[in-house]
C-alpha cells in the first residue's frame, strides 16, 4: 500500500506534468516552449564565452547587449520556419520539406550575417561591418545553428507523432476488443428478435399494412448493424442505404415535421467508411434540433469528394445552440463517440459551426 508521502510526490508530480504541458500559444506546451528558450540560452552561453576568449571584452554590459542581440535575431529568424513546417505543411513530404529547409537555411544564415554586422560589428567593435573570412565564419555557425535546431525539432516531432500513432493502434485494439464483446452479445440469441418481428408482422391484419411496413423498416435495421458489427469498413453507399431506412422509420414520427435532403456525388458510394457513422449525428440533429420546433425542420446529407478527401457534412435547421460550440462535442455522447471513431481511424477531426438556422457537423475520410 502507497505511503502518504508517495501519494503527495505522486499528486505532485502530475500536477508538474499537467502545468508543464499545458498549452501556450499556437499549440506548443509550456515545456516545449521552455526547452526552446534553453536551447537559445545554451548557444547565448558559449557566445557569451566566445566573445570573453576570443574578443576579450571587459565590458559584461556590452557583452549582455551583444549576446542578447544574437540570440533575439535566430529566435525571430526561426519562428516563420517553424510555422511553415509545422503548421501549414504538417502533412508535406519530408522531401518538399527538406527542399525547402536547405533554401531557407541560406536565407537564414545570410540574414543573420548582415543584421549582426550592421548591427553589432559596426556600432559595438568599432570595426568594418563585413570582413569576407570573418562573414564566412559567421555564416557556417548560424547554418549549423539552423541544422541542429531544426534537427531537433523534427527528432521531437517524429517521436511526439510515434506516440500518438502507438497511443491511437492501443485504442483501436481496445475498440476493436469492445466491439468484438458487443458483437457476440448481440449474436447470443439474434434470431429470437428476428422471429418475433415476423410473428408480429405476421399477426397484423392486412388492413394495418403501413404498420407491417414499419415493422419490416425495423427489422432491417436491425438486420444492418447485427452485420456490420463484424466489418470494420463499410461502402459508404451501404450505410447511407441504412440512413434511409432508419429515416423512414423517424419520418412515421415526426410526419410533415421533418424534411430529409441528400447531396450525394456518384463517385464517393464505393468510399470505405466506418459503419453506424452518420446514424449518431442525424439522430443528434433530429433530437436537438428539429424536435423542439412545433414546425419541424429539414436534415440534409451532404457527401462530396474534395481531392483525396471525401467530405461528409450533416446540418440541419433546427434551433441551433447558444452555448460554446466546443462544449457539444463533451457533452453529446453521440457526438463524442463519433469524434473519438472519427479521430483514431483517420486522425481527422469532427467539426461543429452553425448555420443560418440550426447547426452543420462535418468530417472528411481520406480515400485511399
Amino acid at each position: 500500500m502507497p505511503s502518504f508521502a508517495d501519494s503527495l510526490t505522486t499528486t505532485k508530480n502530475m500536477q508538474l506534468r499537467k502545468y508543464w504541458t499545458k498549452k501556450a500559444i499556437w499549440g506548443i506546451s509550456r515545456g516545449e516552449l521552455g526547452t526552446w528558450f534553453l536551447y537559445n540560452f545554451f548557444w547565448g552561453s558559449l557566445f557569451f564565452l566566445v566573445l570573453i576568449i576570443a574578443y576579450e571584452i571587459p565590458d559584461l554590459k556590452k557583452q549582455t547587449v551583444v549576446v542578447g542581440f544574437d540570440i533575439a535575431i535566430k529566435m525571430l529568424l526561426t519562428i516563420p520556419s517553424w510555422f511553415l513546417v509545422f503548421r501549414v505543411w504538417k502533412n508535406k513530404p519530408l522531401s518538399f520539406l527538406i527542399s525547402f529547409h536547405l533554401i531557407y537555411m541560406i536565407l537564414f544564415g545570410l540574414a543573420w550575417v548582415y543584421s549582426f554586422g550592421y548591427g553589432i560589428r559596426a556600432i559595438e567593435f568599432k570595426r568594418p561591418p563585413f570582413v569576407f573570412h570573418e562573414m564566412m565564419v559567421d555564416f557556417y555557425i548560424s547554418v549549423v545553428f539552423y541544422s541542429l535546431q531544426f534537427a531537433i525539432f523534427h527528432a521531437y516531432h517524429y517521436l511526439q507523432r510515434t506516440k500518438r500513432q502507438l497511443k491511437r493502434e492501443q485504442e483501436l485494439k481496445d475498440l476493436a476488443y469492445q466491439s468484438e464483446i458487443k458483437a457476440l452479445k448481440a449474436q447470443i440469441e439474434p434470431h429470437f428478435l428476428f422471429n418475433t418481428l415476423n410473428s408480429i408482422s405476421a399477426s397484423v391484419p392486412p388492413s394495418l399494412e403501413k404498420t407491417r411496413v414499419l415493422i419490416a423498416q425495423l427489422a432491417d435495421t436491425f438486420r444492418y448493424a447485427l452485420k456490420v458489427s463484424e466489418r470494420q469498413m463499410v461502402t459508404l453507399e451501404e450505410e447511407l442505404e441504412f440512413v434511409k431506412t432508419w429515416l423512414a422509420l423517424e419520418h412515421h414520427r415526426f410526419g410533415e415535421r421533418l424534411t430529409v435532403e441528400y447531396d450525394i456525388e456518384p463517385s464517393v458510394l464505393c468510399v470505405q467508411v466506418p459503419p453506424m457513422i452518420l446514424q449518431p449525428l442525424i439522430e443528434n440533429a433530429l433530437n436537438h434540433g428539429i424536435s423542439p420546433l412545433v414546425k419541424g425542420g429539414t436534415v440534409s446529407v451532404t457527401c462530396r469528394q474534395t481531392e483525396a478527401f471525401v467530405h461528409i457534412t450533416i446540418s440541419d435547421s433546427g434551433v441551433g445552440y447558444d452555448g460554446n460550440i466546443d462544449d457539444l462535442l463533451q457533452k453529446g455522447i453521440g457526438l463524442k463517440s463519433t469524434a473519438e471513431r472519427i479521430d483514431r481511424l483517420f486522425n481527422e477531426k469532427l467539426e461543429i459551426k452553425r448555420n443560418v438556422q440550426g447547426l452543420r457537423v462535418m468530417f472528411r475520410i481520406p480515400v485511399s
